[in-house]
């Protein structure tokens, strides 16, 4: 198989269940959690999120992750293939359960996620993985181990673009990952939340004004970088432009997954040659179409 692949997306996949609560979670106090007592697990994890998404945009995807083999792992891996993503990089575990993940969303709209990894923290760059990278033309990062990423960047061909869906997890990112993929980027989509995070990997980048930290994060990559702000919309941060993009304000009780679904449809205009400013607008679009369609079919 020789065909060209427009991205190879890398992270982990998880059954995701979400909770609203009444009060912002604190230590030694009981918060409420609001909403069905059981809430369905849905189809989760940052990659298989993205990598549909790309594929809904009639991309060609390839995806790297890792499911069990359990129920909730079969029907994932029969939803993926369904939609034409390339699963052969994605390991099914004999006997393992898939991963799980707790979203928390507190009046504020801000989210606590609780990730069980399964056995997924064992995931490396599979040959299959390594074959369609060579051919990709862009690399998605997302949340997933450390190895897997490290190989991902090692073998990354030169004419192979990275654009990273940040998410605020040291674990799978330390400090020198962290620097190296701001080195070699060419697109980061992150949030306030994730700023500091980002600075924590260059020199007296953290504990200052978030903005004097934006400035630092600036001049520290060539990636184009996108500030996402919820219904505030989204910051496009280029050396020589600086655009805000407003958003249609939706209410829903559980955004999961809007910030992949902006990262994906920016990722998408870019790879079809679309200006930062058109991508950023149309990814604000498709965000808001994202929280419409969830709010239907809630």
């Amino acid at each position: 198989m020789t065909d060209a692949v427009d991205v190879l997306v890398a992270g982990d996949a998880a059954i995701t269940f979400a909770w609203q609560l009444n009060a912002p979670p604190v230590p030694g106090r009981t918060s409420k959690l609001l909403g069905k007592v059981e809430p369905d697990g849905r189809f989760g994890g940052c990659a298989p999120a993205v990598a549909l998404s790309l594929a809904g945009f009639q991309h060609r995807v390839a995806l790297v992750s890792w499911l069990g083999d359990d129920a909730y792992g079969q029907a994932y891996l029969e939803e993926l293939q369904r939609h034409g993503i390339d699963t052969t990089g994605v390991e099914v575990a004999a006997g393992q359960a898939s991963a799980r993940a707790l979203m928390l969303y507190d009046p504020s709209g801000a989210a606590t996620c609780l990730h069980h990894p399964s056995g997924s923290g064992r995931l490396r760059l599979p040959a299959a993985g390594l074959e369609r990278l060579a051919r990709s033309g862009w690399l998605a990062l997302t949340a997933g181990p450390v190895g897997m990423t490290q190989a991902l960047l090692d073998n990354r061909p030169a004419h192979t673009r990275i654009a990273w869906d940040v998410k605020a997890d040291p674990n799978h990112y330390p400090v020198d990952l962290r620097r190296r993929i701001l080195e070699e980027a060419d697109l980061l989509c992150f949030n306030r939340d994730e700023v500091a995070f980002l600075t924590q990997s260059l020199p007296d980048g953290a504990g200052s004004a978030q903005e004097d930290q934006l400035r630092r994060l600036r001049g520290a990559t060539r990636a184009t970088l996108v500030l996402t702000d919820g219904p505030a919309g989204c910051r496009l941060i280029q050396s020589d432009e600086t655009a805000t993009i407003p958003a249609a304000r939706i209410e829903v009780d559980d955004p999961t997954g809007v910030g992949d679904a902006f990262f994906a449809a920016f990722l998408s205009a870019t790879m079809r040659g679309q200006p930062p400013r058109s991508a950023a607008e149309f990814a604000t679009k498709q965000a808001a179409d994202y929280l419409h369609n969830r709010e239907q079919s809630a």
